[in-house]
């Protein structure tokens, strides 16, 4: 079977659905060609050894994976990161239309409405069926992280994400509080398949990479690791810091690892604030953050109070999951349903700084064998349930399904 796979976030990049996800699916028997960009995420500049051009060609692991040219930006501008997405669905749209060799079926993963358009136009032109895989609930969660206001503009994307839902074969979604938003918009349900997330498991390895020097080991160290954006609503947690601080504790220290718009507002605040419980980590290459996850004695996740966030499971929670470590969830819904059924660590609500640091102080009193075992129970759940072996059988599942059916 061909599959061209479409995503403008792709290896060396950290995405979920990456190289290894494209190998898988090649070692299962099918050839798969990966049609992306140039690497510029988190950070907004092309990375060392890649330069613009109109199309690159590379043969990672037996994969052909295309990049073409876009415009790049990751920073606040609502209007820049529309640019870059439907620069990127026009590239896209004209490769998988007029370059690509016709392919068997389509899985359009990153951006939501931009991967699945050029989907649906390859669909109509080249009758070639697709699966949509939705990350983000669009444009729900383009008004949860401020890029945009209710209004006419969300009403059009809200209008594009119908047509896709009805031109796609299959959407395949991430939680079970996505399937039901999309019955609510009329999805039929026989067309919607959950199917949770993994981490990228050949770069999570615990053992992997040097973590000397990285925490204090006479600290209790609370690690956040991933984007530090609007989204995330990281403000909150250094409130928590300052509370921990105000608490007369020394031992706790609240740690940021990751790069991302709000990263200099939380270094001012953490300034300001006179904290000297907050340190923040440079950006280190993808291999070594499992190892860093894995040094740390507690890993946290912190999203705004959204109502759409409430029916996510953040990314993280797999990786987390899978270095066997103890859980601060600070996520209301699904995320917290999950941690709590694994029974791998602690719920607190979302943008509650009080409860935050009451939780942290109290992890911080636990016995290292009961967080351990909290780790342990998370690694357990993951496997069973969530790994990427799993994963994949079932979107091979989905892809041979749609193929027969044509």
């Amino acid at each position: 079977m061909r599959i061209l796979f479409v995503s403008q976030l792709f290896d060396p990049e950290n995405s979920i659905k990456g190289l290894e996800f494209a190998r898988r699916l090649q070692a299962l028997g099918h050839e798969v060609e990966v049609v992306t960009t140039f690497p510029s995420y988190p950070g907004g500049k092309v990375f060392d050894g890649y330069k613009l051009r109109w199309r690159q060609i590379e043969n990672l692991d037996g994969v052909r994976v295309v990049r073409l040219p876009t415009f790049i930006s990751h920073g606040r501008s609502a209007v820049k990161r529309m640019l870059s997405y439907a620069s990127f669905g026009a590239v896209s749209a004209f490769y998988a239309l007029f370059v690509a060799r016709k392919p068997d079926v389509i899985y359009a993963y990153y951006p939501p409405v931009i991967v699945g358009l050029t989907a649906a136009l390859v669909r109509t032109f080249r009758r070639t069926p697709f699966v949509y895989d939705v990350q983000d609930l669009w444009p729900e969660a383009l008004v949860a992280t401020g890029m945009l206001r209710e209004g006419r503009v969300t009403r059009v994307i809200d209008r594009l994400c119908g047509l896709i839902y009805r031109k796609a074969s299959r959407t395949v979604v991430l939680s079970d509080g996505y399937r039901r938003a999309l019955e609510s918009k009329r999805v039929p349900s026989q067309k919607i398949v959950r199917i949770f997330n993994w981490c990228d498991e050949g770069r999570t390895n615990p053992e992997r990479g040097a973590t000397e020097g990285i925490f204090d080991a006479s600290r209790f160290n609370v690690l956040y690791a991933g984007n530090l954006g609007a989204a995330q609503a990281l403000t909150h947690v250094i409130d928590a810091a300052r509370i921990v601080q105000e608490h007369g504790d020394t031992k706790i220290r609240f740690t940021f690892l990751g790069a991302g718009v709000e990263a200099d507002k939380l270094k001012r605040m953490t300034a300001e604030l006179g904290l000297n419980n907050v340190a923040f980590l440079p950006q280190v290459p993808v291999d070594r953050v499992s190892g860093i996850l894995a040094a740390a004695d507690v890993l946290l996740v912190h999203l705004a109070d959204a109502e759409v966030f409430e029916i996510t499971i953040p990314s993280k929670t797999q990786a987390y999951m899978m270095v066997g470590r103890p859980i601060l969830m600070a996520v209301r819904g699904e995320a917290a349903r999950i941690v709590k059924d694994a029974d791998a660590g602690l719920v607190v609500e979302p943008c509650q700084p009080e409860q935050l640091a009451q939780a942290a102080l109290r992890m911080s009193g636990l016995p290292p064998e009961q967080l351990a075992d909290m780790g342990r129970r998370g690694r357990e759940y993951y496997v069973a349930k969530m790994s990427m072996e799993n994963g994949v059988k079932q979107v091979d599942s989905v892809l041979k399904d749609i193929v027969e059916r044509v």
